[in-house]
């Protein structure tokens, strides 16, 4: 869920930076092989960085000593999807270094033109949410993949049943919609009916203050 506003699209204006909202975040980014993202999320938040210590800088050295401990590299992939190619090289995301995929078409890979040498780029063949995650493990070597969206990404992967697990956050906040003012659920471009709607499993049910924090199993197709 986001307000959509122009400048006011955060994920944390719902959250409202709740300590334990960000840190089940960066706790999911510590663990993560690859995080993946969609080009919609990169535009609304472009100076979002997709480390556990951008969203949670007061464990920022616990979570990298989980990282050296479980093996991985100090930092997650960050895996950006474009069909387009139109995103911006000069993000802080793109800028700092780190090892960057980006995946898109044929078209979108002449739309990137070159890229930074930390920065690379692979076609997709059939755009499908499988390919993203079998690209997606390949790059970074393992398969404990997660993806912060936006809804349409997320949208696809839920479609063609590649979610194992869901972690939904739920803030004490009731935002709206309205025929000028949309916005965006968890889920979008895609309507399930009530045949064949995911269903979740709850593994996991977690409080503080008014915050709820729930984990699904997905259910396998």
């Amino acid at each position: 869920m986001s307000y959509a506003l122009p400048g006011r699209s955060q994920a944390s204006l719902i959250s409202g930076g709740h300590p334990g909202d960000r840190f089940v975040l960066a706790l999911l980014r510590a663990v993560a092989d690859a995080v993946i993202v969609g080009a919609g999320t990169l535009r609304s938040e472009p100076g979002v960085i997709w480390s556990s210590e951008s969203v949670f800088p007061e464990a920022g050295d616990a979570f990298a000593q989980v990282r050296a401990r479980m093996g991985l590299p100090a930092r997650a992939l960050t895996v950006l999807v474009t069909r387009s190619g139109k995103i911006d090289l000069r993000a802080p995301a793109l800028r700092e270094g780190v090892p960057v995929l980006i995946l898109t078409t044929a078209a979108g890979a002449t739309a990137l033109g070159g890229v930074p040498g930390h920065v690379r780029v692979r076609t997709m063949t059939q755009g499908t949410g499988a390919e993203m995650i079998r690209v997606a493990a390949e790059e970074s070597g393992g398969r404990l993949l997660l993806t912060e969206g936006g809804p349409t990404l997320f949208g696809q992967l839920v479609r063609e049943r590649v979610v194992d697990e869901l972690f939904l956050t739920v803030a004490p906040l009731l935002t709206g919609r309205a025929k000028d003012a949309p916005r965006l659920s968890l889920v979008a471009e895609m309507a399930f009916t009530p045949e064949d709607a995911p269903k979740g499993r709850l593994v996991s049910a977690k409080t503080a203050d008014d915050y709820l924090f729930l984990r699904y199993a997905m259910a396998a197709p």
